[in-house]
């Protein structure tokens, strides 16, 4: 149900739309309007399907995790962080300096970068 199976929805629609105007029209303008209804009712159906596609994401697991601070630098402002075993760069969501050796949240991600913070603070403010 999920693959083609509703752009033939729509060009069934657009064919039951087309035999009900054909009582009041005729011959070629028809075929016409059977055309356009086939159109705009498959448009309406991918465009409502890449919409779907786009607000339907998947739940990221990372969100709510512990990371263990490892470098903060000098300025404080990119922090190096141990998650899984992997050195990340990551950002404190307050503009806090924690100490290295220390704990904080994953609160989110935007492309390489955590934005972190500090143990029980991130439990009103978790966001996708």
């Amino acid at each position: 149900m999920h693959t083609g199976t509703f752009y033939l929805a729509g060009v069934a629609a657009a064919a039951l739309l087309t035999s009900l105007i054909g009582f009041g029209i005729a011959g070629d303008q028809l075929i016409v309007v059977f055309v356009v209804l086939c159109a705009v009712l498959t448009g309406a159906v991918m465009l409502s399907r890449q919409h779907q596609a786009r607000t339907k994401g998947l739940a990221d697991l990372d969100i709510g995790q512990t990371v263990t601070i490892r470098d903060v630098p000098p300025q404080g402002n990119c922090l190096t962080v141990s998650y899984r075993g992997v050195s990340w760069q990551a950002v404190m969501e307050d503009g806090s300096v924690p100490a290295p050796g220390s704990t904080a949240i994953i609160k989110r991600k935007t492309d390489k970068l955590l934005h972190l913070t500090l143990p029980g603070r991130h439990s009103a403010n978790i966001s996708n």
